[in-house]
């Protein structure tokens, strides 16, 4: 809890329940009150039960592109209640994240959020990999992926069910789930905070911890883990062979 908050920035925003961060960076230099607040947020894993307070969460858009205030070109931020985000960080992300990378089960394609990448070593591969094709006069194909708002379309009971395969404790997976399925969002705009919310339902389905959750990076990782495994597994080829001067291609299918 100490060395959560230690790096912690006070300005980040904090929830509607008005527990501020700087309540708990000023809490964390005193080990009663640390240790009663490691106990309050460690409770609910141990249990298996998520707190009101835990269930709701503020929306707020941000521009990517200052002065772009076009729908598309904003961001959906979720205000998560602190304790509750942080416990997240210390019980799952850092854990789940060490697990996967002990067990290699991330694919070498991933460099996002993983300690020793860098989010510019694949900028410069293809900038590598384009210079040799170009000097060598070869032919390739290129396909290019941007998972857009992928935090926000983790299947749940998918990633819970990996969690549980990589070891993680049936209370704590019921924890996040009462939590992920219970909570209610409001809207912040420029006039307030919107009254009216809205929440997961079998009808309207909500997907993943969203974005400002600090386990977005680590269940992603996991989510990409398991595409990454079934597409290897079904994958499609394309092989091409000249003969004489009209080229041959042939499909290769394997299940």
């Amino acid at each position: 809890f100490q060395t959560t908050y230690s790096i912690v920035k006070e300005k980040t925003s904090s929830s509607v329940s008005g527990r501020h961060v700087g309540h708990y960076k000023a809490a964390a230099h005193n080990e009663e009150i640390s240790s009663i607040h490691a106990t309050m947020m460690s409770l609910p894993y141990t249990v298996g039960f998520s707190p009101k307070r835990w269930r709701k969460i503020v929306d707020v858009m941000l521009e990517k592109e200052p002065g772009n205030p076009k729908i598309h070109r904003l961001r959906i931020i979720a205000l998560i209640e602190s304790d509750y985000n942080q416990s997240q960080r210390i019980l799952l992300a850092r854990r789940l994240s060490h697990r996967m990378e002990d067990l290699t089960l991330i694919p070498d394609m991933q460099y996002g959020s993983r300690s020793g990448k860098l989010c510019i070593t694949p900028v410069l591969n293809k900038q590598l990999t384009h210079d040799i094709v170009r000097q060598t006069k070869r032919t390739v194909a290129v396909i290019e992926n941007d998972a857009v708002g992928c935090y926000d379309r983790l299947m749940n009971p998918l990633v819970l069910l990996a969690m549980r395969w990589l070891g993680v404790p049936d209370s704590v997976t019921k924890s996040v789930a009462h939590t992920w399925s219970g909570t209610s969002h409001s809207i912040k705009t420029y006039f307030g905070i919107s009254p009216i919310t809205y929440t997961n339902s079998p009808q309207t389905p909500l997907f993943g911890p969203g974005q400002g959750s600090t386990t977005g990076p680590t269940l992603w990782q996991l989510s990409f883990t398991l595409l990454e495994n079934s597409a290897v597994a079904a994958s499609i080829g394309i092989t091409q062979e000249d003969v004489g001067r009209e080229p041959l291609t042939r499909l290769l299918l394997t299940s």
